[in-house]
Parts: C-alpha cells; structure tokens; sequence
C-alpha cells in the first residue's frame, strides 16, 4: 500500500508534471518566434485538474469535476502576428514563461512543506 496515495502528494506530483509540460511548450513558441507559418502552441490543464480533483473526493455530496485524463497541447487560436504567418507573441510567451515558473516553485515548495510535514513526524514532533 502507498502511504501517500490518500494524500495531496499525487496531486501535487500531477500539477508538477503539468507545470512542466506548460515551461516546455512555452519554450518551443519562443524558440520558434521566426519560424514561417508555426502556430503557437498551449497546454490545456483544466481536464486533468478537474480529474485528480473528482480522485481526491472525501464526500459524495460534494460537487463533481469530471474530465478526461492528461495534458493536452492545442494551438492557440490567436491570428498571426508577424507576416510570415507565425502567430508567436514573444512578449505574451514571455510573460506566460514568468508566470509558469513562480507557479512551478511554488508547486515545490508545497511539496517540499509535505514533506517536511512528514518527516517532522516521524521524528516524532522534534
């Protein structure tokens, strides 16, 4: 048996790979800004949240988030912004790129505290 299976340790674990996932994608529209005709990209998170939220249900009478399993990635629909086609907006991916990486320290530090949560005790409260 997992200890921390009942715990918001997977949860933490998913939305750690899905932050992940966001920085990666990011990166590519940033490496490809003068690339003819490429579509930016986007990872669409809300379905695998909805689910790890709807595993982690302690009352039946609680609201229900269904969704399918995974992180998917989609173009934006966003227009092109430069002539050449490509619909990359170095300053938008820029700041999603800040904001993805607070997020993902933040999902850590979460997880770090559990852990510490955990080992404090197992030492017993000392």
């Amino acid at each position: 048996m997992d200890i921390f299976n009942r715990t918001t340790v997977p949860l933490l674990e998913k939305a750690l790979n899905g932050a992940s996932l966001n920085q990666k994608i990011i990166s590519q529209n940033i490496a490809n800004v003068d690339t003819p005709h490429y579509k930016a990209k986007k990872v669409v998170f809300r379905d695998a949240l909805d689910q790890a939220i709807s595993a982690h249900r302690t009352e039946s009478r609680h609201m229900s988030f269904g969704g399918e399993s995974g992180y998917r990635v989609t173009e934006t629909d966003e227009a092109a912004m430069q002539n050449n086609g490509n619909s990359v907006d170095i300053d938008k991916e820029m700041s999603k790129l800040a904001k993805s990486q607070i997020e993902y320290q933040t999902l850590v530090s979460a997880l770090n505290h559990k852990f510490q949560q955990y080992k404090l005790v197992l030492r017993g409260g000392r």
